[in-house]
């Protein structure tokens, strides 16, 4: 509100200067642009003065804050270890959760903790076929559009990434087959058809 107030308080001072300007040239009165210069000066001083940029308030400490700081300082590190991974674990179970909802069109998920390793395992008829003929003759992989696929999954890594932390690797294959795809922290690490 106040930037507004800041902005059309500069415009209408630079009008009235050059009405006074104006004035001056034209050696006409120069009262009614002296006075709307000196009020649209002072406006836009006054803006200026409440933006956010010249505000030397600093806010009052919370006691909340403050207690769950020495709180969790004083906690046993046991207990914060216990909580990370209990978190963590379920944190990757959501995610397991809401790749296999939104990619379920396409196949099944998986997750192995040890590995931190998400599959994806083929279940679509076309898409098998697709990489079941790509096996076979690697070299239609761009007729196929292979390398659309191969970038749209390579957000999903990010998204993991960013999610989860580094480390996690996603995988695409068919059943009882080595993957055709892995990514980890957002880049190919394995691509069959490449």
């Amino acid at each position: 509100m106040f930037l507004g107030f800041a902005i059309l308080g500069g415009i209408v001072s630079l009008i009235a200067l050059f009405s006074l300007i104006t004035a001056f040239h034209q050696r006409s009165s120069k009262v009614g642009a002296s006075i709307l210069l000196i009020i649209a000066l002072l406006l836009t001083g006054w803006s200026v003065s409440k933006l956010p940029y010249w505000s030397h308030h600093k806010a009052a400490p919370n006691p909340t804050t403050e207690s769950t700081k020495k709180i969790s300082s004083n906690s046993g590190q046991a207990f914060n270890s216990q909580s990370q991974k209990a978190t963590r674990a379920d944190n990757e179970k959501s995610v397991n959760q809401q790749l296999g909802k939104s990619l379920q069109k396409i196949g099944t998920m998986s997750f192995n903790a040890k590995t931190k390793t998400y599959t994806l395992t083929v279940t679509n008829k076309d898409l098998q076929s697709t990489i079941r003929g790509l096996t076979k003759q690697p070299e239609q992989a761009k007729q196929a559009k292979w390398p659309r696929f191969v970038d749209s999954f390579s957000k999903t890594s990010v998204s993991l990434k960013k999610a989860l932390g580094p480390g996690y690797i996603f995988q695409i294959g068919l059943k009882d087959q080595k993957p055709v795809l892995i990514y980890k922290d957002g880049y190919v690490t394995h691509n069959k058809f490449e």
